[in-house]
């Protein structure tokens, strides 16, 4: 018991209970009634009973209560500390209390004492029940000898003695107990009783027979009927005192539960309050937080809209055409910008600082250097913006306003560096943040837009492919491809990552409306197989379905030797003996070559078998092969384009901060061949696809100091073969024409075998002497090996000896269906031209013409057997025939091909935008259908443009024009994101734009309009090509210029015409760049690479009014420039080198031919001359005749 309750127990019953007290008025004791004071007695004599009764040694070190009259001896003893003595003493002062007030129940009291004596009159029979059990519990054998004693002699002591005995023990279950446990008490003869002791027990039976119960006394012997009686109730007693100890235990658990718990409630109460008020602490500082957090998102957004429009304004302002340009910081290097063209063709340069030492440079030309190190113009508004970089992820994230769904840790990997940060899946686009910036990167290369691994994003419509690929053998990558051509390769620390990433946007969670599946291999075989595409497209898809990456240069994409002659004066593509051996790997094209490799794999073999029986050999002895590195690998990548920035950087780098041996580097075809197919037993290259389409990685253009070889030749120029006349552009070009040659699709099958087939891996390996060394393959688990120095070991190799594609075919390659002349191309073009259900147009006159070819040219005079193609004009078909023409009331200005076979055709200050839909099937022969057209028309004397956007409707209101100047010419990107409009002052305005059927024109502009400065003259031509994402603009001050459409930026321009640019086309499958200006006596035809890298003049005596390109399929052609020319004459010239090819006409028609156009499929040849006629010039047929699908809009 709590002796704090038992204090305030004592003051209850002194202050209203005991004789003495107060009197309460009106049957109130203090603040209790007296009916609530008499409860409250019961419960607490009920409770000490069965505390007494139930409990076990009870800790009292004070008693309850100290009448004033107790010796000083007995309250020392109440304060003794021994728990028993506490308990004997409490247990005996207890009884005598239930005594007493038993006793003083059986009185009547008036006065004072009435309310004590109504009181115990109330609880007379507890008091009767519960000093019963208590009496018995001390008389009972559980107790010791001093408590049993005392029990006898204070009820013989007490004057109603007898009256108490009846009334307390007078029960027949409590008497027999009492019965039995004197009998035992006094026969015991172990006990040492006085003589005191044994009279009080003799009084006690005498009362107990005086009131009607037996008793038994010691001295005479039990019977077998009273053992078995008393045994029988020894054993109910028992059950009965365990069965209430049990009870009273779980009615004190349920108590003391009650008493812990009872504040649960008022405790859940203030919980909930605290939380409240937690809480809204929380919110309000959170709001503040946010508000805080928005100021600083908003100011350093707009800080960042700021130096973006700044960067942007100077950007434009500083480059070489504009008017603050500074040559002294400007950069005056060329590297290669990753931007993808068609079939993957990378051609394009953008500028660059080399970032260099003097030394790695020729003298005249290390000047270029001091430029990195002298200051832009207007640097100084970026002075303090040094921080941007190393704070740009966090930046990133602030100013990045949609919700980020996902986001998982990834590195970027380009060819020359892997950039740590961090994937943010967001609403409408993915990031990727980059740890670190690149610090090297002066204010110069921001300026031109080169610093991508700082924080790049991808919006989700500009998502095209998506495709797994593995990084250094762990299948844990991925690659992004963009529709504007670029690509990106992310490598995540798990395949679990960038499978989830993948999940994201296969299970449609994010909508990329733009996105096209991978390709089949199947059916891309098959399409190839028909000469659906040529070898250079087939052998692209297979590199990139195989995982060869350009931003990977352990797996950068492979293509075969395919000339063994490197040395002649004149090269026959009919000669078998000019080619490699297809059908064996590059190290064996000689057939002594076989014993020494397959030697080599045999000694490997039984090295291997040997060390497998010594377990600490078997992990340094790898499994045998033929060649200790394989074909393509980072190596061999840098040594092909050692010439090209950035990969000069990274081949010195790779060779220790320096250029390799001199004759070790790149330096001659015929040399490389030899080394890679006989002379080398280490040196067994494969090519690089820039073989085929790049000139400028063969030339030494930024001049660097390469050294001299043994022979005292200095390196510059790769040499090339006598054949293209040394000529890098004209190399490429003849290769490629090679590549699709009938003796290589015969034979490229096999090729394809070894590389990506089924004699990659396995027997059919090892038969084929084709089986590389292990660490080229996957499957190679470097995390498991636990060795560190093996584990570098084997990092290392990875690193260096290269990556086997993977396999995409398990059986043997069917070989090609060789077509016969100009099938391929025709099979293209039945592809392209689906007919359909066009819109109906008028039908002119079909014409026939007489004309002829007079004698069939060649494109150059040292390769025979190369294809000028299937289109209309090709001297490779018949002459082509005036089919139909058609005379309009006004002049036909310009004539637009659509890929769905239809021709526009458009009258003065008017441009076709047209919105295709998404493209389907194979990436490298689309099929795309038109979505929305419309006619953009400005000139209107209100200065605003409109357009048409629906048939035999009026214009509809678009923009509104500035007034200070005129437009003269438009043009917009095949998907209208963006719309140029050049003007009289030489200023091209750029509108982003969108396709909206919700604005009554279609067409709806986004933010800020952006302008591009260069030209000093107004604006005569406007040409976008977008398979390589550049924009080409002509002026009246003689220039063209190449504009990035990705980046809105200068590029490079052409300053070689001395009069206005007339006319101007791009050939979407080469990139150059046809323009034409008039002179004293006829005209000036150029042609110039996208590089703007001048290719050759042509002096035409008459004047040229427009120019276009044929489209066919390089490789399989030579494609023609189409020239509108005075006296209704069509010159065609040939795209390699400006060579007329011949002239087409037709009779009675002699005025200018002032608008031409090949249809897409370059089976026609459409022109409109300045008196309003339209004519149409095909091939020859006897099929059946196609209606022109001339759609007029004047």
């Amino acid at each position: 018991m709590d002796p704090s309750r038992r204090h305030s127990t004592q003051a209850n019953v002194h202050g209203g209970l005991l004789p003495g007290g107060k009197k309460a008025n009106k049957g109130i004791i203090g603040k209790l009634t007296i009916n609530e004071v008499i409860d409250r007695f019961k419960k607490v004599i009920i409770t000490a009973v069965d505390f007494t009764s139930y409990s076990d040694k009870i800790d009292l070190c004070v008693p309850l209560f100290k009448e004033n009259n107790m010796p000083a001896s007995e309250t020392a003893t109440w304060m003794s500390s021994d728990p028993y003595v506490s308990e004997k003493h409490f247990q005996q002062f207890f009884l005598e209390f239930l005594l007493r007030i038993l006793g003083e129940s059986m009185q009547r009291h008036r006065g004072t004492k009435k309310d004590w004596s109504t009181l115990l009159w109330s609880c007379k029979d507890v008091l009767r029940v519960q000093f019963g059990r208590l009496y018995t519990k001390l008389l009972s054998p559980v107790e010791n000898l001093d408590q049993r004693l005392f029990a006898v002699s204070i009820l013989v002591a007490h004057p109603s003695c007898k009256d108490l005995t009846k009334l307390g023990l007078g029960t027949s279950v409590t008497g027999t107990k009492v019965v039995y446990y004197l009998y035992d008490l006094f026969s015991n003869p172990d006990f040492q009783i006085s003589s005191t002791c044994l009279e009080d027990g003799k009084r006690l039976m005498n009362i107990l027979k005086e009131c009607g119960i037996s008793p038994i006394r010691p001295n005479d012997p039990l019977t077998d009927d009273q053992k078995i009686s008393i045994e029988e109730d020894k054993k109910q007693w028992s059950q009965a005192m365990e069965k209430g100890r049990k009870k009273w235990a779980e009615k004190r658990t349920d108590a003391q539960h009650r008493i812990l718990h009872r504040m649960d409630a008022l405790a859940k109460q203030i919980s909930t309050r605290a939380m409240d008020v937690t809480q809204s602490v929380v919110n309000t500082q959170n709001m503040e937080r946010k508000k805080f957090v928005e100021h600083i998102k908003m100011a350093m957004t707009n800080g960042l809209q700021v130096k973006k429009s700044w960067h942007h304004l100077i950007q434009e302002l500083t480059h070489e055409r504009a008017v603050w340009f500074s040559p002294d910081s400007y950069p005056q290097s060329w590297q290669l910008d990753p931007t993808e063209g068609p079939f993957r063709v990378r051609k394009r340069l953008q500028r660059c600082h080399l970032d260099l030492r003097k030394k790695f440079l020729k003298p005249g030309f290390d000047d270029k250097l001091e430029s990195a190190n002298r200051e832009p113009p207007l640097s100084y508004l970026f002075e303090d913006d040094h921080q941007m970089s190393d704070s740009a992820a966090l930046i990133y994230r602030l100013h990045t306003n949609e919700k980020i769904t996902w986001t998982c840790r990834s590195n970027s990997v380009t060819p020359s560096s892997e950039t740590h940060g961090e994937i943010l899946v967001g609403e409408s686009s993915v990031y990727f943040v980059g740890d670190q910036a690149i610090t090297d990167a002066n204010y110069t290369q921001v300026l031109l837009g080169n610093r991508d691994l700082l924080s790049i994003s991808w919006l989700y419509e500009d998502i095209k492919e998506l495709h797994k690929r593995r990084y250094q053998l762990r299948d844990n990558a991925l690659e992004i491809f963009l529709t504007n051509g670029k690509t990106y390769l992310l490598a995540f620390d798990s395949v679990k990552d960038r499978d989830q990433l993948y999940r994201h946007f296969d299970a449609s969670v994010v909508d990329l409306p733009n996105r096209i599946r991978g390709e089949n291999p199947s059916v891309i075989q098959e399409l190839w197989i028909q000469g659906r595409m040529t070898n250079f497209e087939y052998l692209t898809l297979l590199n990139k379905m195989a995982g060869r990456s350009f931003n990977d240069l352990m797996q950068y994409p492979v293509f075969p030797f395919i000339l063994s002659d490197y040395k002649s004066e004149q090269l026959n593509l009919e000669d078998q003996t000019i080619y490699r051996d297809l059908a064996k790997p590059i190290s064996i094209q000689h057939k002594d070559l076989e014993e020494k490799y397959i030697r080599n794999y045999e000694f490997l073999k039984v090295e291997y078998a040997r060390a497998q029986s010594d377990p600490r050999m078997a992990m340094f002895i790898a499994e045998p092969y033929h060649y200790g590195s394989l074909y393509s690998n980072s190596g061999t990548v840098l040594h092909f384009m050692v010439r090209l920035p950035p990969f000069t950087k990274m081949h010195i780098s790779y060779q220790d901060q320096n250029f390799d041996i001199a004759d070790r580097l790149f330096h001659s075809m015929e040399t490389t061949w030899r080394l890679s197919s006989r002379e080398s037993s280490s040196d067994f290259k494969e090519l690089i696809p820039e073989f085929f389409f790049l000139p400028e990685f063969l030339e030494n253009n930024e001049g660097f100091n390469l050294g001299t070889r043994q022979s005292g030749q200095k390196v510059e120029n790769v040499s090339l073969p006598p054949w293209c006349r040394n000529d890098p552009r004209l190399f490429v070009l003849v290769h490629r024409q090679v590549l699709e040659s009938n003796a290589v699709s015969a034979h490229i099958h096999k090729w394809i075998d070894l590389v990506f087939g089924f004699k990659q891996m396995g027997k059919a390996a090892r038969d084929s002497i084709n089986v590389f060394h292990p660490a080229t393959y996957y499957g190679l688990d470097i995390d498991s090996i636990k060795d560190p120095v093996r584990r570098k070991a084997n990092q290392t190799m990875v690193r260096t000896y290269g990556q086997c594609p993977k396999q995409l075919f398990s059986s043997q390659h069917p070989a090609c269906q060789l077509p016969s002349e100009g099938g391929a191309v025709n099979l293209i073009a039945s592809l392209l031209f689906m007919p359909g259900d066009r819109a109906a147009s008028p039908q002119g006159d079909k014409l026939d013409s007489s004309d002829g070819w007079t004698g069939k040219p060649q494109p150059i005079p040292e390769v025979s057997g190369l294809q000028w193609g299937n289109y209309v004009g090709s001297p490779d078909c018949p002459y082509p025939a005036l089919a139909w023409k058609q005379s309009h009331g006004s002049q036909v200005m310009s004539l637009v091909a659509l890929p769905t076979g239809e021709v526009f055709g458009l009258g003065r200050s008017s441009c076709l935008l047209v919105m295709y839909s998404k493209e389907r099937g194979i990436t490298t022969i689309n099929t795309t259908d038109v979505d929305w057209a419309g006619i953009v028309s400005w000139g209107h004397t209100d200065h605003i443009l409109r357009i048409t956007n629906k048939w035999n409707q009026p214009a509809v209101n678009f923009l509104h024009w500035n007034t200070d100047e005129e437009v003269t010419g438009c043009a917009s990107v095949p998907d209208c994101k963006l719309l140029f409009i050049g003007g009289t002052s030489g200023v091209i305005t750029v509108y982003n734009t969108k396709f909206n059927k919700f604005k009554q024109c279609d067409i709806q502009v986004l933010g800020h309009k952006l302008s591009l400065y260069g030209h000093s003259g107004p604006i005569t031509q406007l040409q976008v090509c977008k398979p390589y994402s550049v924009l080409v603009s002509a002026s009246e001050d003689g220039s063209c210029i190449v504009w990035d459409l990705n980046r809105l930026s200068y590029v490079c321009s052409v300053k070689s015409h001395a009069t206005p640019v007339v006319a101007l086309t791009i050939s979407d499958t080469l990139g150059d760049v046809a323009s034409a200006s008039h002179g004293e006596n006829g005209s000036v035809l150029q042609i110039h690479t996208v590089n703007a890298k001048h290719v050759a003049t042509y002096d035409c005596q008459e004047q040229i009014h427009c120019l276009v390109y044929s489209t066919a399929p390089e490789g399989r052609s030579v494609n023609v420039i189409a020239g509108g020319l005075d006296f209704g004459i069509i010159r065609l010239w040939s795209s390699w080198d400006l060579q007329p090819v011949t002239d087409i006409r037709a009779e009675g028609l002699g005025t200018a031919i002032i608008s031409l156009t090949f249809t897409h499929d370059n089976q026609r040849l459409f022109a409109a001359n300045s008196d309003g006629t339209v004519l149409m010039w095909e091939k020859p047929s006897t099929n059946k005749i196609r209606p022109p699908n001339f759609i007029p809009y004047l």
